[in-house]
């Protein structure tokens, strides 16, 4: 703001000091001629107010009629055009500031992300149990047998799980191989447990198998049998 300023007054300057050299030109004329001193001053005068109106037209008539059709003609060259893009003023940039999550927040994501895997695990796992069992047992048995399996994840009391029959197709070594299945996918428990969970679970099978000789014999013999030993539930 100061610097346009001080160039209005620059410019207003020389526009004065022009015109007063001219009308002083036109005095010094006028005395020439043989004008007395009152008409020479008469003559500066008027030279003076002449210039300043005709100044005063010519900024007139170039700001309202002569920059706006100049400014028009100019825009429509590609140089002028682009550097009118570039030079346009940016408009003032919002940033909005997030506050970071509190510790009460990552809790609870990382809760949820726990709660998430675990339901993830568990499909695995009935999918693969119902994949694996359904040519061997009815629609019922295998419902119990998901029930018990989901009462072994939460880790409840195996007095609570339920025996199942299934086809006498299936050996001791199938059943071994699907218990060492699940407790390497879930790994939430001992192996003494999961022994325990096939004994309870399947006792027309195991009946002449000791529990430790089930924990001992959990993945034996990989390559006999039905049911046969996975890396991974999710293959």
């Amino acid at each position: 703001m100061k610097n346009n300023r001080l160039e209005f007054i620059i410019l207003y300057v020389l526009v004065a000091s022009a015109a007063l050299i001219i009308a002083t030109l036109a005095r010094i004329s006028a005395l020439s001629f043989g004008a007395d001193s009152f008409t020479a001053f008469i003559v500066f005068i008027v030279v003076f107010g002449i210039e300043v109106a005709v100044y005063l037209s010519i900024q007139v008539v170039l700001q309202g009629l002569m920059l706006p059709w100049i400014a028009r003609v100019l825009l429509n060259v590609p140089y002028f055009k682009n550097k009118t893009k570039s030079t346009q003023p940016i408009d003032k940039i919002t940033i909005h500031t997030t506050e970071p999550p509190s510790l009460e927040d990552i809790r609870n994501e990382q809760l949820q992300n726990k709660v998430k895997e675990r339901e993830e695990r568990l499909n695995a796992a009935l999918n693969y149990t119902r994949n694996t069992f359904a040519p061997y047992a009815s629609d019922r048995q295998i419902e119990i047998l998901c029930e018990n399996l989901q009462l072994y994840v939460d880790k409840v009391n195996l007095e609570n799980l339920r025996a199942i029959k299934i086809s006498k197709d299936l050996s001791s070594v199938d059943i071994s191989h699907f218990g060492w299945n699940v407790w390497n996918h879930f790994n939430v428990t001992k192996r003494i447990e999961i022994a325990l969970f096939l004994k309870r679970v399947f006792p027309d099978i195991l009946k002449d198998v000791e529990v430790e000789s089930i924990k001992s014999h959990l993945k034996d013999e990989e390559l006999k049998g039905i049911i046969k030993i996975q890396k991974s539930l999710t293959e």
